[in-house]
Protein backbone atom coordinates (compact mmCIF):
# COMPACT_ATOMS: atom_id res chain seq x y z
CA UNK A 1 0.00 0.00 0.00
CA UNK A 2 1.42 3.33 -0.91
CA UNK A 3 1.86 6.10 1.43
CA UNK A 4 -0.57 8.06 -0.56
CA UNK A 5 -3.63 4.95 -0.34
CA UNK A 6 -2.71 5.72 3.29
CA UNK A 7 -3.28 8.56 3.87
CA UNK A 8 -6.68 8.34 1.92
CA UNK A 9 -7.82 6.01 4.58
CA UNK A 10 -7.52 7.52 7.40
CA UNK A 11 -8.78 10.84 5.83
CA UNK A 12 -12.00 8.95 4.80
CA UNK A 13 -11.88 6.92 8.07
CA UNK A 14 -14.00 9.13 10.28
CA UNK A 15 -17.11 9.08 7.84
CA UNK A 16 -16.72 5.02 7.51
CA UNK A 17 -17.05 5.04 10.99
CA UNK A 18 -19.72 7.25 11.66
CA UNK A 19 -21.93 4.85 9.07
CA UNK A 20 -20.77 1.88 10.81
CA UNK A 21 -21.67 3.20 13.98
CA UNK A 22 -25.26 3.72 12.88
CA UNK A 23 -25.66 0.45 11.65
CA UNK A 24 -24.85 -1.53 14.30
CA UNK A 25 -26.69 0.90 16.73
CA UNK A 26 -29.98 0.23 14.45
CA UNK A 27 -28.98 -3.68 14.85
CA UNK A 28 -28.88 -2.94 18.44
CA UNK A 29 -31.60 -1.08 18.67
CA UNK A 30 -33.98 -3.81 16.81
CA UNK A 31 -32.48 -6.84 18.73
CA UNK A 32 -31.73 -5.49 22.28
CA UNK A 33 -34.35 -4.34 24.80
CA UNK A 34 -32.99 -1.06 26.20
CA UNK A 35 -32.29 -1.93 29.96
CA UNK A 36 -29.56 -4.09 28.73
CA UNK A 37 -27.82 -2.19 26.36
CA UNK A 38 -24.85 -0.88 28.76
CA UNK A 39 -22.42 -3.23 26.80
CA UNK A 40 -22.56 -1.55 23.43
CA UNK A 41 -20.13 1.14 23.56
CA UNK A 42 -17.14 -1.05 24.75
CA UNK A 43 -18.61 -3.29 21.66
CA UNK A 44 -18.74 -0.24 19.58
CA UNK A 45 -15.18 0.58 19.40
CA UNK A 46 -14.15 -3.35 19.59
CA UNK A 47 -16.48 -4.02 16.34
CA UNK A 48 -15.28 -0.48 14.29
CA UNK A 49 -11.83 -1.65 14.83
CA UNK A 50 -12.14 -4.87 13.56
CA UNK A 51 -14.00 -3.49 10.38
CA UNK A 52 -11.39 -1.02 9.46
CA UNK A 53 -9.78 -3.86 8.12
CA UNK A 54 -12.46 -4.22 5.46
CA UNK A 55 -11.21 -0.77 4.07
CA UNK A 56 -7.69 -2.15 3.23
CA UNK A 57 -6.55 -1.05 -0.40
CA UNK A 58 -6.38 -4.48 -2.06
CA UNK A 59 -3.46 -4.72 -4.73
CA UNK A 60 -6.06 -6.11 -7.96
CA UNK A 61 -5.32 -5.44 -11.45
CA UNK A 62 -6.82 -8.10 -13.24
CA UNK A 63 -10.07 -10.26 -12.95
CA UNK A 64 -13.07 -11.32 -13.40
CA UNK A 65 -15.88 -8.08 -13.81
CA UNK A 66 -17.89 -8.01 -10.50
CA UNK A 67 -22.12 -7.75 -11.03
CA UNK A 68 -23.42 -4.56 -9.51
CA UNK A 69 -26.36 -6.49 -9.39
CA UNK A 70 -24.56 -8.60 -6.11
CA UNK A 71 -24.41 -5.09 -4.48
CA UNK A 72 -27.21 -3.38 -3.36
CA UNK A 73 -27.18 1.00 -4.67
CA UNK A 74 -29.51 3.42 -3.50
CA UNK A 75 -31.23 0.95 -1.40
CA UNK A 76 -33.66 2.60 0.62
CA UNK A 77 -33.70 0.29 3.25
CA UNK A 78 -30.37 0.53 3.99
CA UNK A 79 -30.67 4.69 4.16
CA UNK A 80 -33.70 4.07 6.46
CA UNK A 81 -31.44 2.04 8.62
CA UNK A 82 -28.06 4.51 9.31
CA UNK A 83 -30.34 7.60 8.94
CA UNK A 84 -33.51 6.76 11.21
CA UNK A 85 -30.35 5.65 13.82
CA UNK A 86 -29.02 9.28 13.58
CA UNK A 87 -32.24 11.09 14.13
CA UNK A 88 -33.45 8.90 16.49
CA UNK A 89 -30.05 9.44 18.49
CA UNK A 90 -30.73 13.37 17.75
CA UNK A 91 -27.91 14.19 15.92
CA UNK A 92 -27.68 17.74 14.10
CA UNK A 93 -29.06 18.04 10.76
CA UNK A 94 -25.23 18.63 9.14
CA UNK A 95 -24.44 15.12 10.98
CA UNK A 96 -27.04 13.75 8.94
CA UNK A 97 -26.01 14.85 6.09
CA UNK A 98 -22.56 13.92 6.42
CA UNK A 99 -24.05 10.41 6.70
CA UNK A 100 -26.10 10.45 3.32
CA UNK A 101 -23.27 11.88 1.72
CA UNK A 102 -21.52 8.90 2.82
CA UNK A 103 -23.59 6.75 1.99
CA UNK A 104 -23.87 8.20 -1.38
CA UNK A 105 -20.60 8.84 -2.12
CA UNK A 106 -20.15 4.79 -1.80
CA UNK A 107 -23.25 4.49 -4.06
CA UNK A 108 -21.16 5.94 -6.61
CA UNK A 109 -17.77 4.79 -6.23
CA UNK A 110 -19.26 1.09 -6.87
CA UNK A 111 -21.83 2.37 -10.36
CA UNK A 112 -18.70 4.47 -11.33
CA UNK A 113 -16.02 1.55 -11.45
CA UNK A 114 -18.69 -0.79 -12.92
CA UNK A 115 -19.32 1.63 -16.10
CA UNK A 116 -15.38 1.77 -16.57
CA UNK A 117 -15.51 -1.48 -16.74
CA UNK A 118 -12.71 -1.97 -13.75
CA UNK A 119 -12.14 -5.27 -13.35
CA UNK A 120 -12.59 -6.94 -9.64
CA UNK A 121 -11.07 -10.26 -9.59
CA UNK A 122 -13.78 -12.34 -7.49
CA UNK A 123 -10.36 -14.71 -5.83
CA UNK A 124 -8.79 -11.70 -4.61
CA UNK A 125 -11.95 -10.17 -2.61
CA UNK A 126 -12.68 -13.80 -1.73
CA UNK A 127 -8.92 -14.03 -0.35
CA UNK A 128 -9.28 -10.33 1.07
CA UNK A 129 -12.31 -11.49 3.01
CA UNK A 130 -11.34 -14.58 4.34
CA UNK A 131 -8.06 -12.73 5.26
CA UNK A 132 -10.65 -10.45 7.75
CA UNK A 133 -13.07 -13.08 8.65
CA UNK A 134 -10.10 -14.17 10.53
CA UNK A 135 -8.99 -11.63 12.42
CA UNK A 136 -12.80 -11.26 13.12
CA UNK A 137 -12.81 -14.67 14.75
CA UNK A 138 -9.17 -14.09 16.43
CA UNK A 139 -11.13 -10.38 18.06
CA UNK A 140 -13.81 -13.22 18.61
CA UNK A 141 -12.06 -15.79 20.99
CA UNK A 142 -10.06 -12.85 22.72
CA UNK A 143 -13.01 -10.77 23.72
CA UNK A 144 -15.66 -11.74 25.71
CA UNK A 145 -17.57 -8.51 25.38
CA UNK A 146 -17.24 -9.07 21.59
CA UNK A 147 -18.64 -12.72 21.83
CA UNK A 148 -21.55 -11.61 24.12
CA UNK A 149 -22.20 -8.53 22.13
CA UNK A 150 -22.82 -11.01 18.93
CA UNK A 151 -24.94 -13.36 20.95
CA UNK A 152 -27.08 -10.90 22.30
CA UNK A 153 -27.67 -9.73 18.96
CA UNK A 154 -27.84 -13.64 17.92
CA UNK A 155 -25.97 -13.24 14.92
CA UNK A 156 -23.20 -15.83 14.23
CA UNK A 157 -19.87 -14.48 13.15
CA UNK A 158 -20.55 -15.28 9.73
CA UNK A 159 -23.85 -13.48 9.38
CA UNK A 160 -22.35 -10.39 11.16
CA UNK A 161 -20.22 -10.27 8.51
CA UNK A 162 -21.78 -11.01 5.24
CA UNK A 163 -25.37 -9.72 6.12
CA UNK A 164 -23.63 -5.98 7.70
CA UNK A 165 -20.61 -5.23 6.17
CA UNK A 166 -19.34 -7.30 3.08
CA UNK A 167 -21.56 -5.25 0.16
CA UNK A 168 -19.88 -1.78 1.45
CA UNK A 169 -16.86 -3.41 1.79
CA UNK A 170 -17.02 -4.11 -2.14
CA UNK A 171 -17.84 -0.31 -2.33
CA UNK A 172 -14.65 0.85 -0.87
CA UNK A 173 -12.90 -2.14 -2.88
CA UNK A 174 -14.11 -0.16 -6.05
CA UNK A 175 -13.12 3.09 -4.58
CA UNK A 176 -9.47 1.96 -4.27
CA UNK A 177 -9.50 0.67 -7.69
CA UNK A 178 -10.61 3.83 -9.41
CA UNK A 179 -7.70 5.35 -6.64
CA UNK A 180 -4.88 3.31 -8.35
CA UNK A 181 -6.00 4.15 -11.75
CA UNK A 182 -5.46 8.03 -11.44
CA UNK A 183 -2.42 7.08 -9.58
CA UNK A 184 -1.26 5.54 -12.79
CA UNK A 185 -2.30 8.32 -14.64
CA UNK A 186 -0.37 10.86 -12.06
CA UNK A 187 1.54 8.88 -9.96
CA UNK A 188 3.03 11.60 -7.45
CA UNK A 189 -0.19 12.90 -7.06
CA UNK A 190 -1.13 14.27 -3.62
CA UNK A 191 -4.12 12.29 -2.05
CA UNK A 192 -6.26 14.92 -1.07
CA UNK A 193 -5.96 15.86 -4.95
CA UNK A 194 -6.72 12.05 -6.42
CA UNK A 195 -9.24 11.59 -3.57
CA UNK A 196 -11.89 14.85 -5.08
CA UNK A 197 -10.82 14.30 -8.54
CA UNK A 198 -11.97 10.17 -8.54
CA UNK A 199 -14.84 11.70 -6.06
CA UNK A 200 -16.08 14.58 -8.56
CA UNK A 201 -15.78 11.96 -11.50
CA UNK A 202 -17.82 9.56 -9.74
CA UNK A 203 -20.26 11.60 -8.32
CA UNK A 204 -20.95 13.48 -12.01
CA UNK A 205 -21.89 10.01 -13.36
CA UNK A 206 -24.12 8.49 -10.87
CA UNK A 207 -25.60 11.91 -9.99
CA UNK A 208 -26.49 11.83 -14.00
CA UNK A 209 -27.54 7.92 -13.99
CA UNK A 210 -29.54 8.08 -11.27
CA UNK A 211 -30.89 11.37 -10.22
CA UNK A 212 -34.47 10.92 -9.39
CA UNK A 213 -33.98 8.29 -6.81
CA UNK A 214 -31.07 10.84 -5.86
CA UNK A 215 -33.44 13.55 -5.38
CA UNK A 216 -36.20 11.50 -3.74
CA UNK A 217 -33.79 10.07 -0.69
CA UNK A 218 -32.26 13.56 -0.38
CA UNK A 219 -36.15 14.87 0.03
CA UNK A 220 -37.01 12.27 2.25
CA UNK A 221 -34.64 13.37 4.84
CA UNK A 222 -34.43 16.55 3.90
CA UNK A 223 -30.52 16.38 3.38
CA UNK A 224 -28.01 18.91 1.41
CA UNK A 225 -24.01 19.34 0.81
CA UNK A 226 -22.22 19.45 4.11
CA UNK A 227 -21.15 22.92 5.14
CA UNK A 228 -17.75 23.62 4.44
CA UNK A 229 -15.83 26.65 5.81
CA UNK A 230 -14.28 28.59 3.37
CA UNK A 231 -10.90 29.64 3.21
CA UNK A 232 -8.98 32.14 0.65
CA UNK A 233 -5.52 32.00 -1.01
CA UNK A 234 -3.92 34.77 -3.05
CA UNK A 235 -0.73 34.65 -4.50
CA UNK A 236 0.97 33.90 -7.66
CA UNK A 237 1.21 30.53 -9.77
CA UNK A 238 5.03 29.94 -9.52
CA UNK A 239 4.63 26.43 -10.42
CA UNK A 240 1.99 23.74 -12.54
CA UNK A 241 2.80 19.82 -13.16
CA UNK A 242 1.35 16.83 -13.52
CA UNK A 243 -2.12 17.29 -11.51
CA UNK A 244 -1.71 20.19 -9.92
CA UNK A 245 -0.29 23.72 -9.48
CA UNK A 246 1.18 26.10 -6.76
CA UNK A 247 0.10 29.01 -5.15
CA UNK A 248 2.97 31.35 -3.36
CA UNK A 249 1.75 35.23 -1.63
CA UNK A 250 4.55 37.41 -2.12
CA UNK A 251 6.24 35.60 -4.93
CA UNK A 252 8.29 37.58 -7.19
CA UNK A 253 8.10 37.31 -11.27
CA UNK A 254 11.91 37.04 -11.51
CA UNK A 255 12.15 34.31 -9.17
CA UNK A 256 9.49 31.79 -10.78
CA UNK A 257 11.90 29.37 -12.69
CA UNK A 258 14.97 30.54 -11.07
CA UNK A 259 13.77 29.31 -7.59
CA UNK A 260 12.81 25.96 -6.80
CA UNK A 261 9.53 25.17 -5.58
CA UNK A 262 10.82 24.45 -2.45
CA UNK A 263 13.44 27.48 -2.22
CA UNK A 264 10.50 29.53 -3.47
CA UNK A 265 8.10 28.66 -0.56
CA UNK A 266 10.46 28.55 2.44
CA UNK A 267 11.65 31.85 0.83
CA UNK A 268 8.17 33.66 1.36
CA UNK A 269 6.94 31.31 4.11
CA UNK A 270 3.72 29.81 2.62
CA UNK A 271 2.69 27.51 -0.79
CA UNK A 272 -0.31 25.81 -1.48
CA UNK A 273 -0.91 23.32 -3.99
CA UNK A 274 -3.89 22.89 -5.94
CA UNK A 275 -5.52 20.73 -8.44
CA UNK A 276 -4.90 21.58 -12.09
CA UNK A 277 -7.14 19.37 -14.04
CA UNK A 278 -10.48 21.84 -14.24
CA UNK A 279 -8.58 24.86 -14.50
CA UNK A 280 -5.13 24.48 -16.89
CA UNK A 281 -6.94 25.91 -19.95
CA UNK A 282 -7.50 28.68 -17.36
CA UNK A 283 -4.32 29.67 -15.81
CA UNK A 284 -0.74 30.21 -16.50
CA UNK A 285 2.47 30.54 -14.85
CA UNK A 286 3.35 34.17 -13.55
CA UNK A 287 -0.52 35.06 -13.14
CA UNK A 288 -2.08 36.35 -9.84
CA UNK A 289 -4.93 34.24 -8.43
CA UNK A 290 -7.60 34.57 -5.77
CA UNK A 291 -8.42 31.25 -4.59
CA UNK A 292 -11.10 29.63 -2.48
CA UNK A 293 -10.73 26.20 -0.86
CA UNK A 294 -12.19 24.82 2.03
CA UNK A 295 -9.34 22.07 2.78
CA UNK A 296 -6.48 21.69 3.16
CA UNK A 297 -3.08 19.16 4.63
CA UNK A 298 0.07 19.91 5.55
CA UNK A 299 3.27 18.44 3.70
CA UNK A 300 5.82 20.81 5.78
CA UNK A 301 6.18 23.62 7.96
CA UNK A 302 4.96 25.96 5.26
CA UNK A 303 3.77 23.80 2.32
CA UNK A 304 0.06 22.52 1.96
CA UNK A 305 -1.70 20.97 -0.29
CA UNK A 306 -5.56 21.97 -0.80
CA UNK A 307 -8.69 21.49 -2.33
CA UNK A 308 -9.91 23.77 -4.61
CA UNK A 309 -13.76 25.42 -5.03
CA UNK A 310 -13.37 28.40 -7.07
CA UNK A 311 -10.38 30.96 -8.96
CA UNK A 312 -10.60 34.52 -10.00
CA UNK A 313 -7.61 35.52 -12.49
CA UNK A 314 -6.38 38.70 -11.38
CA UNK A 315 -5.49 41.55 -13.64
Amino acid sequence: MSKYEVEALKDLQASKNRVMTNVVGKIEQRAIPKQSRRWQYSMFTLILTVCIGLFVYAQVNNGDKLSANAVPILDEKIYDMVLQEAIDANESQESINMTFQTLFELDAYYVYAESKNIKFSEKAIAKQMQAEREKLVKSYKESAVFKDGLTRLNLTLDEFFDKYYKANALKWFAQAELMKEYYRKYENSYQLHAYFAVKKEAMDYFTAKYGQQIAYLENKYNVSKPNMSTQYKYGTVVAMEEDRFLVVTGALQEEIGRLSNEEMINKHTNGVWFPLLEVQQKITIGQNVNVTYSLQTQLNQYDFVANLDEIEISE
